[in-house]
C-alpha cells in the first residue's frame, strides 16, 4: 500500500472537504476517510443509515411546509363555498368578484409554496456545479497516474464542457422556463377562456426535449470516449512496460514497479470517483425526495378538494404538481449526468 499512500499524499482534500461541508454540513461526511475505507475494502455507508436518513427527510419536508398545505386546503374550501352558494350573493358580478379575491389569495400561497421548492432545486444544482468544479482537478489528476496525461486531459475538458452545459441548459434555461410554465398554467384560470394552455404545453415539451437531448448527447459522447481512449492508453502503457522489461539486468524490476504504480493509480482513481459519486447522491437525494414528496402532497390535496372545489383551483394545483414534476426531472438529469459520467469514466478506465 506504499504506492497508494504516496499517490494520496499528492491529492489535497482541503477544498473538496470544504465544499462537502458546505453541501452536507460539517462533520457529516469525511471525504478522505471514505476514500481510505474504500481502498481498504470497507463499505463507508450502510443501508440502515440511508433508510433512516430518507425517513427523517420525508418527515422534515412535511413538517416544514404543512402550514402552506393547510392554507391551500382552507382557501380552496372557501372558494368552493363562494362558488356553490353564489346564488345567495347579490348577482353574478358580486360572486365573481368574491371568487377572484379568494383566487388571488390562493395564488399567493401557491406561488410561495412553489417558489420555495423551486429554490431548493436551483440551489442544489448550483452547489452541485461548484462541487464538481472542485472535484474534477483531483479526480483527473489521479486518472493521469494510471491512464496518462493525454487521456486525463481529454476527459477533463469533456467534464468542464458538461458542467458548462448543465449550468446554461438546466440552471439558466430549464428552471426559468418551468417558472413561466407554472405562471401560464395559473394565469390561464383567471378567465373563462382557454388562452395560455397551448403556450404552456409548448414550453413543457421544449423543456423536456432539451433536457432529454442534453442527457442523451453527453452520455453518448461519454460512452464513445470510453470505448476508444482507454484502449489507446492501455496500448501505450503496455508498450512502456514491455520496453522497460527488455532492459538487461533491471528490466524485470522496472516492469514490476511500473505495473504496481499503474494499479495503485487505478485504485486511487476509482476510490476518489466512488466517493465523489456518493457525495453527489447524498446531496441530491434529499432535494429530490423533497420535490417528489411536495408533488405527491399537491396531488393529494387536489384529490381531496376536487369533489367540492372550483375547477379553476383544481387546475391551478394540477399545474403546480406538473411544474414540480419538471423540476424533479431537471434536478434528476443534472445529478445523474455527473453520477453516470464518473461511473463510466471509472469503469472504462478501470483495467
Amino acid at each position: 500500500m506504499g504506492e497508494t499512500e504516496e499517490l494520496l499524499d499528492e491529492i489535497s482534500y482541503d477544498e473538496i472537504q470544504t465544499a462537502v461541508d458546505n453541501m452536507l454540513g460539517e462533520q457529516s461526511f469525511s471525504f478522505g476517510e471514505y476514500v481510505s475505507k474504500l481502498m481498504s475494502g470497507q463499505m463507508p455507508v450502510s443501508a440502515e443509515g440511508l433508510f433512516q436518513t430518507a425517513i427523517n427527510g420525508f418527515l422534515s419536508n412535511v413538517q416544514q411546509e404543512k402550514n402552506l398545505y393547510v392554507y391551500l386546503i382552507l382557501i380552496a374550501l372557501v372558494g368552493a363555498l363562494l362558488s356553490n352558494f353564489s346564488t345567495l350573493l347579490q348577482g353574478k358580478q358580486m360572486a365573481d368578484t368574491a371568487f377572484y379575491m379568494v383566487y388571488l389569495l390562493f395564488f399567493s400561497v401557491l406561488l410561495t409554496a412553489f417558489t420555495q421548492v423551486s429554490q431548493i432545486a436551483e440551489d442544489t444544482l448550483g452547489q452541485l456545479l461548484d462541487f464538481m468544479k472542485i472535484l474534477t482537478p483531483s479526480y483527473f489528476m489521479t486518472m493521469a497516474f494510471s491512464q496518462g496525461a493525454a487521456v486525463s486531459g481529454i476527459y477533463y475538458q469533456f467534464t468542464l464542457v458538461m458542467i458548462t452545459l448543465v449550468d446554461y441548459v438546466l440552471v439558466k434555461f430549464a428552471i426559468p422556463a418551468i417558472h413561466v410554465f407554472f405562471l401560464l398554467r395559473v394565469a390561464n384560470q383567471l378567465s373563462g377562456r382557454d388562452m395560455f394552455s397551448k403556450m404552456a404545453e409548448l414550453i413543457r415539451d421544449v423543456v423536456k426535449f432539451v433536457m432529454k437531448t442534453l442527457f442523451g448527447v453527453m452520455m453518448g459522447i461519454n460512452v464513445i470516449q470510453g470505448l476508444v481512449l482507454p484502449v489507446a492508453s492501455k496500448m501505450e502503457s503496455t508498450a512502456v512496460v514491455k520496453m522497460a522489461s527488455a532492459i538487461p539486468g533491471v528490466g524485470n524490476t522496472i516492469s514490476t514497479v511500473t505495473s504496481t504504480v499503474l494499479c495503485a493509480g487505478t485504485l486511487v482513481k476509482n476510490a476518489v470517483g466512488v466517493v465523489g459519486v456518493l457525495v453527489v447522491l447524498f446531496y441530491c437525494g434529499m432535494p429530490l425526495l423533497h420535490l417528489v414528496v411536495s408533488r405527491f402532497l399537491f396531488q393529494l390535496i387536489n384529490a381531496v378538494i376536487q369533489p367540492v372545489s372550483d375547477k379553476r383551483i383544481v387546475a391551478c394545483i394540477a399545474g403546480a404538481a406538473e411544474s414540480l414534476q419538471l423540476l424533479t426531472y431537471a434536478l434528476f438529469v443534472g445529478c445523474m449526468m455527473f453520477v453516470l459520467s464518473i461511473a463510466l469514466m471509472s469503469a472504462m478506465t478501470g483495467s
